[in-house]
């Protein structure tokens, strides 16, 4: 039996996703979107340029910005900014039933928890996605490099939701996107989150690429700080993170190419604060109500905040 199926978020990621699962699913793929974009997407389809998956474009059947008119569905990706979130969690509640998945394909650690919070009913499972996607100002597609993969799996290690997981991935594995189903799902999002801490923060903060942080001793130093700070937030949460992990991400920043930026750095450069509430303020927050010393990630927070200020 098909399964229905519905994206909200329909930018560098949610995009992504849902061009390659219309080009499998076809009519049983719906998309949320409003404006000029769900325009576009109605009138001229969506437009994908991928390393992975190739040059392509698909026409979905249905783009709307009100899905009470559709069936309760199957699989539901949310692939909205942080900020967008609880809206969006308002905007799914009439096609989420019993039986949904929900997968909240986003940055940060608490989307999951935020939509169980929500949500009266499906089964809301973890996931962490790593790719290099975005949307352009012609709404199509850039997605780079050969490799996209999603970890997901039950945050409350249940049986069933484990299922559900594994089910989940094998429709992905069948469109073609790379899709596992983890035990751990939350060590998973949280190595990806304390990364990201340092990658997108201090990218941010010095508005530099990669580069501009691997040539400085120093900016390299806090690196190593806003690392350790995050993984030792996650320990205290009480995720199964590996002591090495901090190092484990500093030599992967260190690997990675000059030219390489981030998506903090990238809407700063805009202008616009972006997700830095996700990479920097919820560490803080976090950090205070469990009782962690977190000097250096306040030291950036407070340095972004006054940047943003100027926004």
């Amino acid at each position: 039996m098909a399964k229905k199926i519905t994206v909200v978020g329909i930018g560098g990621v949610g995009g992504l996703l849902s061009g390659v699962l219309i080009r499998q699913y076809g009519d049983d793929v719906s998309l949320i979107a409003r404006g000029p974009r769900a325009e576009h997407l109605r009138t001229n389809g969506l437009t994908l340029h991928s390393d992975a998956y190739g040059e392509f474009t698909v026409k979905p059947t249905v783009v709307t910005d009100d899905p009470t008119g559709l069936p309760v569905q199957d699989l539901v990706l949310v692939c909205v900014k942080n900020d967008a979130l609880e809206a969006a969690a308002q905007q799914i509640m009439p096609i989420v039933g019993p039986d949904t998945v929900v997968l909240p394909v986003m940055n940060g650690v608490t989307a999951a928890k935020r939509l169980r919070t929500i949500l009266p009913t499906g089964t809301v499972l973890g996931c962490v996605i790593y790719t290099v996607s975005g949307a352009g100002r012609d709404f199509s597609i850039t997605q780079q490099g050969k490799f996209t993969e999603l970890s997901i799996g039950s945050q409350v290690f249940d049986a069933a939701e484990q299922a559900k997981a594994e089910e989940t991935a094998a429709l992905f594995m069948d469109a073609g996107i790379q899709c596992k189903a983890v035990e751990d799902v939350a060590a998973a999002i949280w190595t990806k989150y304390v990364l990201n801490c340092a990658y997108n923060v201090a990218t941010a903060r010095w508005g530099c690429t990669i580069g501009g942080i691997k040539a400085n001793e120093s900016r390299v130093e806090d690196s190593r700080a806003l690392l350790t700070e995050s993984w030792k937030v996650g320990v205290a949460s009480g995720v199964a993170l590996t002591e090495d992990l901090p190092e484990k991400q500093l030599r992967r920043i260190l690997k990675t190419s000059d030219d390489s930026d981030s998506s903090l750095g990238r809407d700063f450069a805009a202008g616009r604060a972006g997700e830095l509430e996700v990479f920097c303020g919820d560490v803080v927050r976090m950090a205070a109500e469990l009782g962690v010393e977190v000097p250096m990630t306040q030291k950036y927070y407070a340095a972004l905040k006054e940047i943003a200020a100027r926004f």
